[in-house]
């Protein structure tokens, strides 16, 4: 009887852990202001780079309510001649000299949603494989917050392209 007792809670507290480690996994602890669990390290499903998503920051003319997102690693940071791959696509010739790597290529979105539906808007992405700018939308997973959905489009969102993007989670 004692060690069927003792198996009972070890069975018990393997499913406390484990129970445990999975919420952990799949939800980010919900911050004060809801758009915030935005912010971090997120990686687009091709996988050639992560975007890291901050608020703006007046020193840099950026509006401290909206999240914007910079080029924080990239799989490829040199050309095959060992030099920064550069904006070369850049309509405006004189950004076509600065790094991609630190680009910051999200800007002003702005989060319209609620704790249940996080939701943010009125953004624009920059891509610098083809110099185009896109209006852009994220809508985080309601079962996962560490998975958002941004869809990149030009006048109506009807129009665009979705990619899921995952926010890389320190373990």
């Amino acid at each position: 009887m004692k060690k069927l007792h003792i198996l009972f809670i070890a069975l018990f507290a393997s499913l406390f852990v484990l129970t445990s480690w999975t919420a952990a996994e799949y939800y980010a602890p919900m911050p004060d202001n809801p758009g915030d669990i935005l912010l971090g390290d997120w990686r687009p499903s091709n996988g050639r780079s992560v975007i890291r998503i901050s608020k703006g920051e007046t020193k840099k003319g950026q509006d401290p309510d909206k999240y914007y997102g910079r080029i924080v690693w990239l799989k490829e940071k040199n050309n095959d001649d060992g030099t920064p791959r550069v904006d070369v696509n850049n309509p405006d010739e004189s950004k076509r000299s600065q790094k991609i790597l630190g680009l910051t290529n999200m800007r002003g979105l702005e989060f319209v949603g609620d704790e249940n539906d996080l939701v943010w808007e009125n953004g624009n992405i920059y891509d610098p494989n083809n110099g185009s700018d896109y209006s852009f939308e994220m809508t985080m997973d309601k079962k996962n917050t560490n998975i958002v959905d941004g869809r990149g489009y030009i006048g109506v969102s009807m129009f665009g392209r979705t990619d899921t993007w995952k926010r890389l989670v320190r373990k």
